[in-house]
Parts: structure tokens; C-alpha cells; sequence
């Protein structure tokens, strides 16, 4: 009898997890006792999907692991619920990390602006229930920014992954419920905290939201520890570069009329760095907006700016990328500190950025640091280039970006009511770019020893890496 009743309460969980993921816009917000009764029926699986960003704004990734005998990389995709109309897209399969499954993962193109669609995947032994996905606004749209997310919190305890699960299904819920018009979510890294876990990647999938919402996950220092983040992403148009080993890789997407520059900044590869960032700007040379994303806190507050690793070596990674390339924003996390630079350039702060203010065609580049959502363990530093930061780190946050016009407006909230904390807005009329300059190429001509040192520290890490067992 125990049994059953279990099997009733997790199927009566199950159906009111669909009916809360068919739609972003009727969030319900579980309580901890739905969520453990959720997480319970699903945690010994390792088969949710994840809805993710496509190339640009007309596209989506789904990926999900299928039995191996058995599975087939097929989504089908509809404009009505009863799946009536629907056109079928398929994949590839890719070899999973076990014997017994493989990954399927499949391109949904053709998507129109502002449409209800429902899609379905083929589990490998039947269709999946119906899932709703709406499209935004492609020329005016709204993004949202969670950092370290990191589910498991350094530990493989069923009870801390459930915890931390309730968090991120929290915070997800709250931000949603007031943004519903949200077009897809980014993460700088550390989605999971050992990087070894199907159970950690199957927590952060198990929010009901996550059916409905496309994501962009770049790689932490913590997803790095292992290789389970190349079993459970299907990012767009990665790039493996030339002396890229392992997990490494970066990636790029357009959305609208930005382009996206996700990086690996667990690589000292700058020779790769540098290249994916030539190849998607010479792509996208009529994005309005560039907008960078690494895991380290570059230019936060807390202690990543007193790393050598973060404020030396790092720093002279990528702040010549972004520097030359007339990169407007850079997303990072690490620091566990939500927090947001002044205009910055060589490193330097070349003008104020202060909450509540617009600034026109401003020089230089100004980095958010996102907090974390379930490990908050910093400190704070009083840095000049820091134009705000909020000091209670064990109060999760968010942050949207939206686009409109000539405009973008950061806005950063409390996860647990959407109090707002910062804002500030960008006004850009002047569309010129600057990267063919002769500064930014020579600055791109000197970049050159930074490559050679940067193979230099990845043959001396890769020693490292050996003798302690992993990454940090």
C-alpha cells in the first residue's frame, strides 16, 4: 500500500509539474514538500531534456538521454496542443558516458516571432507529453541572467541536491512570474558543483519552468571538475579551436540584433579565444549589441580580482578581446557576489556607471557579476571599479537585459520577491565599429604573445590538472 500511494502522489505531482511547465505564464510556486515529492519520483532518472538556445532567434536545441537500443533523435513540433499539425525535425545520436544509453540531439529551425508552439521528443520508448513554447519578439525582446547555479553544492547528498534544487526552481519561479516575457536564460557557469553527476544535471532540469525556457550554459571551473556537461548541452555553433582539450569549447549565438560570445575561461587558450570572437563578429558585423559571457569574475566585487589566476592571467586573456571587439557587456559569476562595474577599458575605469542613470554612446565595457543560487560562501572588497555591488550574499538574485530601440536596460532583482536592486540603461545611435581601427588591430598584433603565453600555462596546468586530480 505504501508503495502505491507513493506511485499516486508522485503521478499527482508529475501532472501538476505538466500543467505548471505547459505555460510561463500561469507559474505556481511549489512548496518544499511538492518539490521533495517531485525530485523523489525523478532523481534516480537521468533523461529530462534541455530546451536550449539555437544559432539565433529562429532556431532551438533540445537534448535528452534515450536507451541505446532503442532511441531515436526525433522532436516533433506543432502549433496546436493536439499535436495535429505537427513537423517532425531529427537529429543526431551521440554516444552517452554509460553502456546501456546514448544522447539524442536535435535542430529546431523555422520558429516564428511571438507564436505558441508545443513539441514533443521521443523518449525511446514512446512520444513525451506535450510541452508549450512560446516565441518572443525578435527585434524588441528581454533576457534573463542566473549565475552558479550550482546544484549539489559540493557534495553527491540526495538531501543538498534536493535543497538546492528547491532554490534554483525558487528563484527560477519567482523571476518568471514576473517576466514572463522572458526569451531564453544564460548562465556564466558552475551549473553543477562537482561536474560528475547525472544526478546534479538531472536536479537542474527538473524545474517544470525549464520545459518552456531556451538556455545558454557556458562551462564553470566547477562543471570542469568532470565531463558530464558534454552528455547534457547542445549549445550552438561551438568551437572546439585548434589547442582546445577535453570539456573545452566556446560558443556564439545571435539573437535579434545581438550577438552573444560564450566563453571558456576555464582554458587559457587565448589563441582560440581570440579566433572563435574573430570568426562570430565577421559573422554578425551588423550586430547592433555584443555581449561577452565567462565564468570568472573579471572587473566584480570579492576576491577574483585579487586571484592571479582571475586578475592576471585572465584578465590579459580577455580583456583584449573585448577591448578590440567593442564587446558592450560581459557576464560573469564565480565570486558568489552579485555586483557591476563602471565603464571599463585596458582595465581601467574610463567612466562612471551609476545605478539609475542612462548613458549615450559610452566608451568601454561594463561587467555584471552574477551571486550565486545555492553556495554563497564570499566576502566583499572595496574596489574602485566596482559601480555597485549587493553585499547579502545569501539572498539569491536575477538579472534581465531588454532590448529596445537604440536601448538596453540591465535591470537586477532579488530572487526572492523582485525587489530591484540596480539599474541602468545604454542608449547606442552611434552603430559605428570600432574593431578595424588601428588601435583595436593593434592591439589584436600584440595579442600575440598573449597566445603564446596563454599555450605556455595550459601545458604547465595540464601537469597541474594531473597531480590534483581534477580542477578546483
Amino acid at each position: 500500500m505504501k508503495k502505491v500511494l507513493a506511485i499516486v502522489l508522485a503521478t499527482l505531482i508529475l501532472v501538476s509539474a505538466f500543467a505548471i511547465g505547459t505555460s510561463a505564464d500561469t507559474v505556481k510556486k511549489l512548496t518544499r514538500e511538492e518539490w521533495d515529492t517531485l525530485y523523489n519520483s525523478l532523481k534516480d532518472d537521468n533523461t529530462l531534456p534541455m530546451l536550449c538556445v539555437g544559432a539565433d532567434q529562429t532556431q532551438l536545441g533540445l537534448v535528452w538521454h534515450a536507451p541505446k537500443d532503442s532511441a531515436k533523435a526525433e522532436v516533433r513540433l506543432a502549433k496546436s496542443e493536439s499535436m495535429a499539425d505537427y513537423v517532425t525535425f531529427t537529429g543526431v545520436i551521440d554516444p552517452a558516458d554509460n553502456d546501456t544509453q546514448v544522447v539524442c540531439r536535435v535542430d529546431i529551425t523555422g520558429i516564428e516571432e511571438n507564436t505558441t508552439y508545443f513539441y514533443q521528443w521521443y523518449t525511446g520508448t514512446e512520444w513525451s507529453g506535450t510541452y508549450e513554447y512560446k516565441s518572443k519578439s525578435f527585434d524588441s525582446y528581454k533576457m534573463m541572467v542566473i549565475g552558479d547555479i550550482q546544484i549539489g553544492g559540493q557534495t553527491e547528498s540526495a538531501e543538498k541536491q534536493s535543497e538546492d534544487g528547491y532554490t534554483w526552481n525558487s528563484v527560477l519561479t519567482e523571476a518568471m512570474s514576473k517576466n514572463p516575457d522572458i526569451s531564453f536564460l544564460l548562465s556564466p557557469g558552475d551549473n553543477t558543483s562537482t561536474g560528475k553527476g547525472d544526478n546534479e544535471w538531472q536536479t537542474l532540469l527538473m524545474p517544470p519552468l525549464v520545459r518552456n525556457l531556451p538556455m545558454a550554459l557556458a562551462i564553470g571551473n566547477h562543471d570542469k571538475k568532470g565531463m558530464k556537461y558534454d552528455y547534457f548541452t547542445h549549445m550552438p555553433n561551438e568551437f572546439y579551436g585548434e589547442y582546445f582539450t577535453g570539456l573545452d569549447r566556446d560558443f556564439y549565438f545571435r539573437y535579434g540584433d545581438t550577438l552573444y560570445l560564450v566563453f571558456d575561461a576555464t582554458s587559457a587558450s587565448a589563441a582560440d579565444h581570440m579566433a572563435m570572437a574573430k570568426q562570430a563578429v565577421s559573422e554578425h558585423k551588423d550586430a547592433k549589441w555584443r555581449i561577452a559571457v565567462m565564468h570568472q569574475a573579471l572587473f566584480g566585487p570579492g576576491y577574483g580580482n585579487i586571484d592571479p589566476e582571475t586578475g592576471i592571467l585572465l584578465n590579459a586573456v580577455f580583456t583584449p578581446i573585448f577591448d578590440s571587439y567593442d564587446v558592450d557587456l560581459v557576464l560573469t559569476g564565480h565570486s558568489h557576489l552579485q555586483g557591476r562595474s563602471h565603464f571599463m577599458y585596458e582595465s581601467s575605469v574610463v567612466g562612471k556607471a551609476e545605478s539609475g542613470v542612462a548613458y549615450a554612446n559610452p566608451k568601454g565595457t561594463i561587467y555584471l557579476n552574477s551571486n550565486a543560487v545555492c553556495d554563497h560562501e564570499s566576502f566583499t572588497l572595496p574596489l574602485p571599479h566596482v559601480a555597485y555591488e549587493f553585499a547579502e550574499n545569501d539572498v539569491t538574485t536575477y538579472t534581465t537585459i531588454e532590448f529596445y530601440g537604440d536601448t538596453m536596460k540591465i535591470k537586477t532583482f532579488r530572487g526572492d520577491n523582485s525587489e530591484l536592486l540596480d539599474e541602468i540603461s545604454i542608449l547606442k545611435n552611434d552603430d559605428e565599429k570600432k574593431e578595424d581601427s588601428f588601435l583595436n588591430r593593434l592591439h589584436r598584433f600584440f595579442y600575440k604573445f598573449v597566445e603564446l603565453c596563454g599555450r605556455i600555462y595550459q601545458e604547465i596546468d595540464k601537469i597541474v590538472v594531473a597531480n590534483r586530480g581534477g580542477h578546483f
